[in-house]
C-alpha cells in the first residue's frame, strides 16, 4: 500500500479527493491531509510517504515552495501539483522541480485522478521491484565476499601452521577490521576463529604424534606454540588426555571423538 499526503487550503478539494477517489482499489491510502502547508511540511519531514498531491496557490508556503523545502530536506517523493491557474510560469516551475504531474482543478475529475493513480502505481511498483532486486544482489555479493574472506582466512591458517596465528594478524592480512572479522567468521562458520585455529593445530598434532619419532617438544615447535608446556595444556584441554596417553591408547577412538 502506497501512502499519499494531500495538501490544499480549500477544504472542498480535500474532501472531494478523500471521499470520491477509491484509493485502496489502486493500492493507495491517504495517510494525512492538511489545509496548512507549514503543518504539512512538518509532518512530511517526520513521517514516510510516497506521493504528495498539493495545491499550488496557498498562503504561507505555496505548492512550489513546499516541494522545494522537501527537496532541501532530501525527501524523495512523487509530487502532483493542483492548480486553478492555467499559467505557463507555474508549469515551468513544476517541471524544474521534476513534479510527476500538473493538474488543473477545472479538469479534475474522478477518471483523471484514477488514470493518474494507475500510472503512479506502475511507476512505484517498478521502483519497488528494482530496489528489491538491488537488495538481493547486494546481499548475494556481500555473502560471496564473506565466503571468500572465510576461505582466505582458512587458507592462511593452513599455510602458517608453524607460526603463532592471531585473529588480529589474519584480519590485517584480509584488510578487515578485527572485530568485524571475528563476528563475520563466527556467523558464517558457526565456529570462532581462534577455536578454528586451535582445532586445526590439534588435528595436525594427532597426525604428527602418529609418527613415533616426533616428540611433544618437536611438535609444539612445528605448530608454532610458544612452549612445550602450553602445547601439552592445549592438547589435554582439547582431547581430554595428554599426548603421551594418546600414544599409548586406541588412537582411532580419540580421533573419532574430536
Amino acid at each position: 500500500m502506497y501512502e499519499i499526503v494531500l495538501v490544499d487550503d480549500d477544504v472542498i478539494v480535500i474532501e472531494f479527493l478523500k471521499k470520491v477517489i477509491p484509493w485502496q482499489e489502486y493500492d493507495f491510502q491517504v495517510v494525512a491531509s492538511f489545509q496548512d502547508s507549514n503543518e504539512a511540511l512538518a509532518f512530511m519531514q517526520e513521517n514516510p510517504f510516497d506521493v504528495l498531491i498539493t495545491d499550488i496557490g496557498m498562503p504561507k508556503l505555496n505548492g512550489i515552495e513546499l516541494i522545494e523545502q522537501l527537496k532541501k530536506s532530501n525527501i524523495n517523493s512523487y509530487n502532483v501539483i493542483l492548480s486553478c491557474h492555467d499559467e505557463f510560469t507555474f508549469a515551468q516551475q513544476a517541471i524544474k522541480l521534476e513534479a510527476y504531474d500538473y493538474i488543473l482543478k477545472e479538469s479534475m475529475e474522478e477518471t483523471n485522478i484514477i488514470a493518474l493513480l494507475e500510472r503512479l502505481k506502475q511507476k512505484l511498483d517498478h521502483e519497488r521491484y528494482t530496489n528489491n532486486q538491488h537488495v538481493i544482489v547486494t546481499k548475494f555479493l556481500e555473502r560471496t565476499t564473506r565466503n571468500d574472506d572465510v576461505f582466505k582466512a582458512q587458507k592462511y591458517v593452513q599455510t602458517h601452521l608453524g607460526e603463532k596465528i592471531s585473529l588480529t594478524e589474519v584480519a590485517a592480512h584480509l584488510h578487515l577490521n578485527s572485530s568485524y572479522f571475528s563476528r563475520m567468521y563466527k556467523k558464517e562458520t558457526g565456529e570462532g576463529f581462534v577455536e578454528y585455529v586451535t582445532r586445526v593445530k590439534m588435528e595436525k598434532a594427532l597426525e604428527l604424534l602418529d609418527h613415533p619419532g616426533n616428540s611433544a617438544e618437536q611438535i609444539a615447535y612445528e605448530l608454532g606454540f610458544e612452549s612445550k608446556g602450553y602445547f601439552l595444556k592445549t592438547f589435554k584441554r582439547f582431547y581430554g588426555i595428554s599426548p603421551r596417553t594418546y600414544k599409548n591408547q586406541d588412537k582411532v577412538t580419540v580421533k573419532n571423538t574430536t
